[in-house]
């Protein structure tokens, strides 16, 4: 799966600009959450804003960039 990788200024504009869309920060890592009723079932399942959804986990890499799924592309 392609990807788009975010260096420390960027990601943090990323999510500062994409929280209304899921997206915020869990220590380093970024997680976009979508809600969903089926959310507790799942592995990735989260519970968040009395709602229980799905989350995607971005961790740091080791150049110290993130790399995010090029679906979001258009969020940037």
């Amino acid at each position: 799966m392609p990807k788009i990788t975010l260096n420390y200024e960027s990601a943090h504009e990323f999510v500062d600009k994409n929280k209304d869309k899921g997206f915020f920060w869990d220590g380093f890592t970024i997680v976009k959450w979508s809600p969903s009723n089926n959310g507790f079932m799942q592995p990735n399942g989260l519970f968040r804003n009395n709602k229980w959804g799905y989350s995607n986990r971005y961790n740091l890499t080791s150049s110290g960039t993130w790399e995010i799924s090029d679906k979001y592309a258009n969020l940037i």
